[in-house]
């Protein structure tokens, strides 16, 4: 396998071409590029002799278009997976679709006999997790789940997303709840009438009385702290992050039904 074969040059890019002239049957080139334009005979070549998959990879929030992502690599492979098996790659592969290509294709190749395919045989092949980022934190915080918001955000860190980002990314997506919650439409929220909304609407009703006006104070404080605080900024954001994921009790001002004292 070639990354980044769009930066093809000198000797490698000889040594490409001469293979692409005369395929040998006991090995598998596979090649991986973000674009042709610069590739353009050894893509034209590749796509004569063997075979071309076009991806376009969804928006990191976009949670349906990477379920679809991981669905049509099965089906590529005329293979079945439920929805257990889709969620199961799709937390080890995070948002990086040749990763999500390779697993696919690890375990469809470990199960050739089984007619539907689960998340105990991804389990059973794969290993690890994959790139997480902001979106992933963030819905994690929105599914009230502390340890896989705790998970995620050590996964984005270790995939260099800043912490300053990650902030952002679980600032959109309350913002997103609040303005569901309070009956804005989709369209209104940036998100498409059906799945993704109905999702929405169940995780901020989630959230008790005050919560999501909580939750901004509590995403206002964590900016100040990254901008200012002398603590290590991973601990400032992992600490705010399980803050956010975990139900609370709200008291005044932010729950408008609480006594004040």
């Amino acid at each position: 396998m070639l990354r980044g074969v769009e930066g093809l040059a000198g000797d490698l890019k000889a040594e490409v071409e001469r293979y692409l002239e005369a395929p040998s049957p006991d090995a598998d080139l596979i090649l991986v590029a973000r674009g042709t334009g610069k590739v353009q005979r050894i893509a034209k070549r590749a796509k004569e002799v063997g075979e071309r998959v076009d991806v376009k990879r969804p928006a990191d929030w976009d949670d349906r278009g990477w379920e679809r992502l991981v669905g049509e690599e099965f089906r590529r492979l005329s293979r079945k997976p439920d929805a257990t098996a889709i969620a199961a790659i799709r937390a080890h592969a995070g948002a990086e679709p040749v990763t999500i290509a390779s697993q696919v294709g690890s375990v469809c190749a470990a199960n050739p006999q089984v007619a539907t395919l689960t998340r105990e045989h991804v389990d059973a092949v794969v290993g690890g997790h994959g790139r997480a980022n902001g979106f992933a934190v963030a819905d994690a915080i929105a599914d009230r789940d502390p340890a896989s918001a705790l998970q995620a955000v050590r996964g984005a860190l270790e995939s260099s997303d800043a912490p300053l980002a990650i902030t952002g990314a679980v600032a959109y997506r309350l913002r997103q709840l609040l303005r569901v919650r309070s009956g804005a439409p989709p369209k209104e929220v940036g998100m498409r009438p059906g799945r993704g909304y109905d999702r929405a609407l169940a995780q901020a009703r989630g959230f008790g009385p005050g919560e999501l006006a909580w939750a901004h104070d509590r995403l206002a404080r964590l900016d100040l702290d990254l901008k200012g605080s002398d603590l290590p900024d991973t601990l400032v954001l992992e600490v705010a992050v399980l803050d956010l994921a975990t139900s609370r009790t709200v008291g005044a001002p932010f729950n408008p039904l609480a006594t004040r004292r």
